[in-house]
This record gives C-alpha cells, sequence and structure tokens, in this order.
C-alpha cells in the first residue's frame, strides 16, 4: 500500500467531515431522530478542555460540562446548539460524548501516530 502524504488541503477538506448521531431516549419526541455532528478541531477541543475540569469518571458535573460545550461547537444540524438548554440532559450527554469521543485519537491510534518513520530524501 502506498502511503500518502497529508497536504494542507486536506485539512480544509477534512473540516468539511460530517457525520450523523442517531438518538435513543425516553422521550419520543427525540427517540430515532437523527442530529449532524462534526469533530471538535485542535484549538476547539483545547479551549473546552482548559475551561472545564473533569475530576475523574464520577464527576457528573464535570462531564456534563463536557459535553455541553462540545455540543455548543460541534453540531452542525441548523437551529439545534442554540437550543441546548431546552434539550433533556440524555439528550446533551449522547451527542456530546459522540462528538467527544471522535475528536480525541483512541490511546493505540496515537502510539500508531508517533511512531516514526524513515523520511525519504527529494535531493
Amino acid at each position: 500500500m502506498t502511503e500518502l502524504e497529508m497536504t494542507a488541503e486536506d485539512i480544509t477538506l477534512g473540516m468539511q467531515n460530517e457525520r450523523t448521531v442517531t438518538l435513543k431516549s425516553a422521550n419520543p419526541q427525540y427517540d430515532g431522530k437523527t442530529v449532524r455532528v462534526r469533530s471538535l478541531r485542535g484549538g476547539e477541543f483545547r479551549k473546552i478542555t482548559s475551561k472545564v475540569r473533569v475530576l475523574g469518571s464520577n464527576d457528573l458535573g464535570g462531564g456534563f460540562a463536557m459535553a455541553f460545550e462540545a455540543c455548543k461547537t460541534g453540531i452542525v444540524t441548523p437551529g439545534i446548539s442554540d437550543r441546548l438548554d431546552d434539550l433533556d440532559e440524555d439528550i446533551i450527554l449522547k451527542i456530546g460524548q459522540e462528538i467527544l469521543s471522535a475528536s480525541k485519537p483512541a490511546e493505540e491510534a496515537v502510539e500508531d501516530f508517533s511512531t516514526a518513520r524513515k523520511g525519504s530524501s527529494s535531493s
């Protein structure tokens, strides 16, 4: 398999990438509906993590605050992020966690990414 080097144009095209989250909720108005989202950019993720502190896996408030902030930035479906305060908390958590999980790589991917490869000389 031939390796392809990433270009600045790839970043521009990658920023256009969206995916759909299908909601599961006890609220029949939301159950089965979809919301379009995108991954957070590096600067957006850094801004959220510097603003919100999560004190371990049992920090419900911190986890919700992270999900809420991720939704404010990562929801693409028009009008939804403007009405977050009106959404059920389980919907905010579901969407926010989907955005966050896609925005931070799995540990294995980081290890693979950091593996140095010998470059080739163009001279």
